[in-house]
């Protein structure tokens, strides 16, 4: 029963950016331990897509049950209850967005470049995880006190990339600015991507990825060249 358990906290190992197809027989045909972390994977992208709908309150175990297409009882095979299925839900997203950021600024030595490919990763996911972003945003208090501060963390230390980031184009353009003005920075800047979902229409605005990326990086690294001393 322990290892069951130790299993369904486990780290999940997804891509940040291509969701799951959820197919039941494409899990069936999985070898088993894949097909454990596959229905755990199923389970929580059906959880955030009601989370999203309904909000964390209203929603239940019963209505992510009816959404994944499995039973009821089934979930707390998986997961204990509806807490921690939010808190996985938003741990996985941290996790994500952390490792798909370090992969792609690595790539590159430009400070300039670096933030540009940030905003693109977080807008990538965001796109491609509408639900796992409107449970990240909508529901940041609703967690206990236990799986807050994980989250708090994971959440501080994302942002400190980004923050590390606009410190380096800010240094690159000869600009001083000090601790306060870049947590500001990085707070203006999560607070434009964040709220993304509010306005996006997939079927309207999907083809203007690109554009909506430039929008988005020329907003704060203006704000950086510009800046006096």
């Amino acid at each position: 029963m322990q290892a069951k358990d130790d299993r369904a906290r486990k780290p999940h190992s997804n891509s940040p950016t291509k969701r799951a197809t959820g197919s039941k027989t494409h899990i069936r045909a999985l070898k088993p331990g894949d097909r454990y972390d596959a229905n755990i994977d199923h389970i929580l992208r059906a959880a955030a897509t009601v989370f999203a709908e309904k909000s964390f309150g209203l929603a239940s175990i019963r209505d992510i049950a009816a959404h994944a297409h499995i039973s009821f009882p089934r979930i707390y095979y998986y997961l204990r209850n509806k807490e921690e299925l939010l808190y996985q839900i938003s741990k996985r997203a941290f996790e994500q967005l952390r490792s798909h950021a370090d992969q792609v600024v690595a790539k590159v030595d430009d400070p300039e470049e670096k933030l540009r490919l940030f905003i693109t990763a977080h807008l990538d996911y965001h796109m491609n995880n509408i639900a796992e972003m409107k449970v990240l945003v909508r529901e940041a208090d609703s967690l206990s006190r236990r799986y807050a501060t994980n989250i708090a963390r994971l959440k501080r230390d994302y942002s400190r990339l980004c923050r590390k980031i606009i410190e380096q184009v800010a240094a690159k353009h000869g600009k001083n600015i000090d601790r306060d003005e870049s947590r500001i920075l990085t707070s203006l800047l999560f607070g434009a991507m964040n709220w993304f979902y509010t306005w996006y229409e997939p079927s309207r605005d999907s083809e203007l990825r690109g554009k909506i990326v430039d929008e988005v990086n020329r907003m704060v690294s203006s704000a950086i060249a510009t800046r006096p001393n």
